[in-house]
């Protein structure tokens, strides 16, 4: 009898730690705060002169960059990070950079002195050697760039995202959207540590691919009868959205009559995807990029969930080739946009296929909600507070990275983050901490220390050290999995003494 009391405590004590659920210690990667956040470190007091989204899709909220707040912990052994506001999809950049290291890093960035070739985007395009000879990128574009007295970055994250061309200009040209993330190591000079970490397909670090048709007119999921319905409503309607039947967005079709564009070219398309449906995609068709604001839903796009991978993972190059995962045998990747992760190939030294040779050599894990439609204006003034409501934003851009890539020990860490332009040489008005008052920086490198305009404020925060458990608090991951195999330990004890 005293044996089946041993197993029962064992059983009840393995019971009691399922029902503490370890999804309250740590963040959801899902771009929203979490109550595990707890408050906001900084508010914005900035109207945005980057534009303001509008439409409150996760992917193409509809235009505008914005910082609102800035939430963030340490728990579990990684750092976790929300940034909510907006990060438009036309490449904007969100610039963060890490202060986790006590006597190293940069106060001011010195493009000669730092890693070269990070995130080199510029003019439109992903250069080559040949139109990008000296290697520049994101570091040698912020050249002077200067924080305030007491922080020293260590550790540097770029993030952005739009809609990508792979193979572009070629017959087999394919465009989806990619939010992607970028990084560099500031403690070793040029010989930091740097590059392309991967990408992500869907919104809200899902780990899905984008599907859809423009056939269906009533952005339900599919192309069915009632889209045809729509479509024979509609025909010879004028100057109508996708949203009335105009499948091929021709405005003019016929030059002899004006302005009728539903007609049997956009039927063509419906008879063809007629059948489609979201749920049911497969990962080789119907290649979808949610450009159309306030027609496209994101959410409705979603296709097929890519194996192998979890909520926050980032798409590199090491998935896209690995068996089983990525690829479906040696070489054969599983849907066509993983070709954007793989190196360049040697047969096109001009890099015309467009690869970015992504691998996440730090572990981030990354997700991107851009549904944001409050918090600061786009509009003036930028040099009053806000009228608006950034308390209110809780939905942005969400990352997390393991301490110990960041070199962090103990103590507090340090963060700052703005809105850049796509080539990283001309900065928003939309930082960090409570905000500048003034309109966007532009393409002169600041001194947020000296220039008057920063004066008495930091444009960093500052994220407490992990707090020590208090009695009764919900155990980290790590406690939880000790405390289970105790648990099945005593179990084991108990039956061999049957």
């Amino acid at each position: 009898m005293k044996t089946h009391y041993s197993i029962a405590r064992a059983a009840v004590a393995l019971a009691a730690l399922a029902a503490a659920t370890p999804a309250l210690a740590v963040p959801v990667m899902d771009g929203t705060a979490d109550a595990e956040y707890g408050e906001a470190l900084s508010t914005q007091n900035t109207n945005t002169q980057f534009g303001d989204a509008v439409n409150g899709d996760p992917i193409n909220g509809g235009g505008g960059s914005e910082i609102d707040q800035v939430f963030a912990r340490i728990s579990g052994g990684r750092l976790y990070v929300l940034i909510a506001g907006n990060l438009e999809t036309n490449f904007n950049k969100l610039d963060v950079f890490i202060d986790s290291e006590a006597g190293a890093g940069v106060n001011s960035i010195d493009g000669s002195a730092l890693p070269r070739g990070v995130d080199p985007f510029s003019a439109g395009g992903f250069p080559t050697a040949t139109t990008n000879p000296t290697n520049i990128g994101a570091m040698q574009r912020m050249s002077f760039l200067t924080f305030d007295a007491g922080f020293n970055a260590d550790h540097y994250l770029t993030f952005t995202g739009g809609f990508e061309r792979l193979r572009q200009g070629l017959p087999d040209e394919l465009q989806f959207f990619a939010a992607t993330a970028h990084y560099a190591d500031l403690t070793d000079g040029t010989a930091g540590r740097k590059g392309a970490l991967g990408m992500q397909l869907a919104q809200r670090g899902l780990p899905n691919v984008l599907r859809g048709t423009t056939a269906d007119f009533d952005i339900d999921g599919d192309a069915d009868g009632s889209d045809f319905l729509i479509w024979q409503r509609n025909v010879g309607a004028a100057n109508p959205s996708r949203l009335l039947g105009n499948a091929d967005g021709d405005d003019n079709p016929d030059p002899n009559v004006t302005n009728l564009d539903v007609d049997g070219d956009d039927l063509n398309i419906l008879e063809a995807a007629y059948g489609f449906r979201n749920d049911t995609a497969g990962f080789d068709a119907n290649y979808f990029a949610p450009q159309s604001q306030g027609v496209d839903d994101s959410d409705v796009l979603l296709g097929p969930t890519l194996p192998g991978l979890a909520q926050g993972d980032l798409i590199d190059k090491v998935y896209a080739t690995t068996v089983g995962q990525g690829s479906v045998s040696p070489g054969v990747l599983r849907t066509r946009e993983l070709e954007f992760t793989l190196p360049v190939d040697a047969g096109d030294p001009e890099n015309t296929f467009k690869h970015r040779d992504m691998e996440n050599i730090v572990d981030l894990q990354l997700a991107v909600n851009n549904s944001n439609t409050v918090g600061v204006t786009g509009a003036g003034p930028y040099n009053t507070p806000t009228t608006g409501n950034p308390g209110d934003v809780t939905t942005g851009i969400e990352f997390s990275i393991p301490l110990s890539e960041i070199g962090y020990t103990s103590g507090a860490i340090k963060l700052m983050a703005f809105i850049n332009n796509g080539e990283h040489n001309f900065l928003a008005n939309q930082v960090s901490g409570t905000g500048i008052l003034m309109g966007n920086i532009g393409n002169l490198m600041p001194d947020f220390e000296l220039e008057p305009a920063f004066a008495g404020t930091n444009q960093f925060v500052t994220i407490p050290a992990a707090a020590t458990p208090a009695a009764g608090a919900i155990p980290e991951p790590g406690a939880m999995l000790l405390a289970s195999m105790a648990a099945v330990a005593a179990l084991g004890v108990a039956r061999r003494r049957l």
